[in-house]
């Protein structure tokens, strides 16, 4: 029973240890792609199965500069990048998302975020 108990603490340590990396390279990834311009964050939770967090970054005109996904339900988890988004227009591809019903409800959190903060920078 005690080499149960202190299997289980070990995991626990582990995970511990494996989290706070995990979310180390997330603040990285936000502090880097913050100096390229207007930056959103999405997310997508789930029980079961993977959950998603979308970074995008446009320039002050609504272009895609970047964006980045981390998907999965593993503290292993990294992002990756997301090419095919760069270059275009936030409030398009948003529009386009919807058309779609695209269920990708984390990039169309991120894209949200990104046309609320121009409202603010174009209000200045």
């Amino acid at each position: 029973m005690e080499k149960l108990l202190l299997i289980a603490f070990l995991f626990y340590v582990l995970q511990m240890i494996l989290t706070y990396f995990q979310v180390k390279n997330f603040r990285n990834n936000v502090d880097e792609l913050r100096k390229k311009g207007v930056i959103g964050i999405g997310s997508k939770k789930r029980k079961l199965s993977a959950g998603t967090i979308v970074i995008l970054v446009s320039n002050e005109f609504g272009d895609i500069i970047e964006g980045r996904m981390m998907q999965g339900f593993s503290i292993l988890a990294r992002f990756k990048n997301l090419k095919d988004l760069n270059g275009l227009n936030v409030g398009e591809l948003k529009e386009r998302m919807q058309r779609e019903s695209s269920k990708d409800t984390a990039t169309l959190d991120a894209l949200k975020q990104i046309e609320n903060q121009l409202v603010k920078l174009q209000a200045m």
